[in-house]
């Protein structure tokens, strides 16, 4: 059996649900048949297609955990049990007492947040990992751009088509939750100096400025909620540039060969950021005037 305890709140978790769900796909297309994903969530849960079962459940509280566990090693009594945690929550109380019932435990890191169980396993998904200096005594280490857990719209094999020169579209996807407004910034920029220039914003279930974005739009905006995959995946395409957070959407538009300004809205993205920046041969694009100065503000 393979459990996958993580996050998705209003706040925070909405990338974490994504590279989860990428990584319940991988595991079963593997040949893995029991995996299951335990979710702490509330109301801004995405109404997305799950490859496995979900269980929402407040796993960071110890009893609540402990119960689980046992209910699901009763009901596998012959399996082993391998555990993925993913979270920018969880204390080291709650691996610690993850570990003790695990036959392998494998924690999702982005920015070594903890020090994670001794023995156990960190899986950097991406370019962060490199930059970043574990311990190698204490842990196995797995990352770099080879193992980005991508959603299998994203794995599939698909065209990239030329884009647009000059630009005509731009795609502004910042994450879960934005909660320095960046949203409006940008399309307020947009609408003022480019309105020739379509602009496609996708809004987070964390977004709490929806009205707002929708009275700053002009007749060339496009807003969307709760995209699938499939539906993310094939709006990219249709993009010739993109604004977007420093996370794991910026992998699903390498993928898509979608250019790209990236915008750190959290300190834990700045691994991704320098990765592409120095390992991933990244490009500089001349952007328009309005935009470097509005920038240079953050």
């Amino acid at each position: 059996m393979i459990l996958i305890f993580s996050e998705s709140l209003l706040t925070t978790g909405l990338g974490h649900l994504g590279r989860c769900t990428a990584l319940a796909e991988i595991l079963i297309e593997k040949g893995n048949k029991d995996v299951r994903i335990v979710l702490d969530t509330d109301e801004s849960f995405p109404d997305w297609s799950y490859p496995c079962p979900i269980y929402k459940e407040n796993w960071k509280d110890l009893d609540t955990l402990r119960n689980l566990i046992k209910k699901f090693l009763i009901e596998n009594s012959k399996q082993s049990l391998v555990v993925y945690v993913d979270s920018y929550l969880a204390s080291i109380s709650i691996y610690e007492e993850i570990r003790k019932y695990s036959d392998e435990l494998i924690c999702i890191d982005d920015y070594y947040r903890i020090e994670y169980p001794i023995g156990s396993t960190i899986l950097n998904p991406g370019y962060p990992g490199l930059f970043i200096d574990y311990d190698k005594s204490k842990y196995k280490i797995i990352t770099g751009k080879d193992e980005v857990l991508l959603r299998k719209p994203f794995r599939e094999t698909f065209e990239i088509p030329k884009r647009n020169i000059p630009f005509r579209k731009v795609m502004i996807t910042l994450g879960g939750a934005d909660p320095n407004l960046y949203s409006e910034a940008f399309l307020s920029i947009l609408c003022n100096e480019f309105p020739d220039l379509e602009k496609h914003l996708v809004i987070g279930p964390g977004f709490s400025n929806e009205q707002q974005l929708v009275s700053l739009s002009d007749s060339k905006t496009f807003l969307y909620k709760n995209l699938s995959a499939l539906e993310m995946r094939d709006l990219m395409l249709t993009m010739d540039f993109a604004i977007t957070a420093g996370g794991q959407t910026t992998y699903e538009l390498d993928r898509c060969g979608v250019p790209m300004v990236m915008i750190k809205t959290f300190e834990n993205q700045s691994g991704n950021i320098q990765g592409f920046t120095e390992i991933g041969n990244a490009k500089s694009i001349e952007i328009p005037a309005e935009v470097v100065d509005f920038l240079k503000g953050y």
